[in-house]
């Protein structure tokens, strides 16, 4: 989404991101809304977070930096482009963290959304697979199921629940716990309940074979599990770090029933807290920062660190204006939210940012009085070529 992460004052700009979801479907789309966030830059550094990796990337300068991770983007030019190597995956909440051993119950965790690319029927095939050898592993799948499910057979597994009850007998299910969650997609948990299954779980996998950068992954990591998973999941490690105890990669779907027993063993040694540095926010919060200050001082612009709105980055950065309210998306126009900022007083722009969720505090204000948003001058100064109000 359209994410507020620092107010513009005589200490430095302010920074805003979008997501290449709005990039693609909003600002390339209507001319108003790119020359709202070029008319913003001189007050502010716009950025462009990718929530998927690009190999053919066009550097856009409306954007003045790119938030993924430094293996995710392939400029098509070959020209280098400024990049901040963080991104929504890099900012866990605190509570994600080693469980106490007498704490876990859990063998196997995978989190994945009903979605085609989560490879579900490979992830069930494994599990058969170590049934069948005698391995009485205790699992829990925790799955979203979007709306609408079984209509779009390239998107989303038909029905992940009759496909679980197709290959599990009754006694295996008491032992593998399919949680097809069909609300409040694609959260349908809060995090904190979400970190408390993590903590009570010995393995992570993920059976995605081209997804980069994944969110769940790095909960585990946090957590301390090492996680079973293919190359492309391993992206969001240093190279150095690709490997056993944090990573056990398999190159083929076959190779994940033996690899996931020997992460076991891997786990039974205790939780690895080594790779929290990489993922915790109030760590990673710090690096942010840095680096923003570094772009703001290339284009010769102060900026003095510690005014960051820094909570709940590993949310806010990936979600949408686009679309209704939901948990992934604001239900305010991305044009209304530029105009917002782009006009209100700094005053009035602080009560929001002090708030734990910055934009949809913004998108209940203009929910409750549209007729006093700024976007309804915003949209009447476009209207008539006005340059102010």
């Amino acid at each position: 989404m359209a994410c507020l992460i620092r107010l513009p004052g005589d200490d430095g700009p302010g920074v805003v991101t979008v997501t290449t979801q709005e990039r693609d479907n909003v600002v390339r789309k209507d001319a108003a809304v790119a020359a709202t966030l070029a008319r913003m830059k001189p007050r502010w550094m716009v950025g462009l977070h990718h929530n998927w990796h690009d190999f053919a990337f066009h550097y856009d300068p409306l954007f003045d930096f790119s938030l993924a991770g430094e293996e995710d983007l392939i400029e098509a030019s070959g020209k280098p482009f400024p990049l901040i190597p963080l991104d929504a995956c890099n900012f866990v909440p605190e509570y994600f963290k080693p469980g106490i051993p007498e704490g876990k119950f859990w063998d196997v965790l995978y989190v994945a959304r009903a979605v085609f690319f989560k490879r579900i029927p490979e992830f069930l095939a494994c599990m058969r697979a170590l049934y069948d050898r005698g391995q009485r592993l205790r699992v829990l799948f925790i799955c979203p199921v979007p709306p609408g499910a079984g209509q779009n057979k390239d998107d989303t597994v038909l029905d992940v629940r009759k496909l679980y009850e197709s290959m599990f007998t009754e006694e295996e299910q008491d032992l593998f716990t399919l949680l097809a969650l069909d609300f409040r997609y694609p959260f349908p948990l809060d995090l904190e309940t979400i970190a408390f299954f993590y903590r009570s779980s010995h393995v992570f996998v993920h059976f995605a074979s081209d997804e980069r950068r994944c969110r769940v992954a790095a909960y585990a990591w946090a957590c301390g599990l090492p996680v079973v998973a293919m190359e492309p999941v391993g992206s969001l490690l240093p190279a150095r770090l690709r490997r056993p105890p944090y990573f056990f990669q398999a190159d083929s779907f076959e190779a994940f029933p033996e690899l996931i027993l020997t992460a076991l063993g891997a786990s039974a040694k205790g939780s690895d807290v080594a790779l929290r540095p990489l993922f915790v926010e109030n760590e990673t919060t710090k690096a942010l920062d840095h680096d923003l200050a570094g772009q703001a001082r290339l284009r010769g612009r102060p900026y003095k660190e510690g005014r960051l709105a820094a909570t709940s980055l590993g949310i806010r950065l990936g979600r949408h204006h686009i679309g209704p309210s939901s948990t992934n998306t604001l239900g305010q126009p991305l044009s209304e939210f530029l105009d917002f900022i782009d006009q209100s007083p700094i005053e009035a722009l602080g009560r929001h940012f002090s708030r734990p969720d910055p934009e949809r505090s913004i998108a209940a204000e203009a929910a409750r009085s549209p007729a006093q948003s700024p976007s309804l001058w915003g949209r009447l100064r476009r209207t008539l070529g006005k340059q102010s109000y």
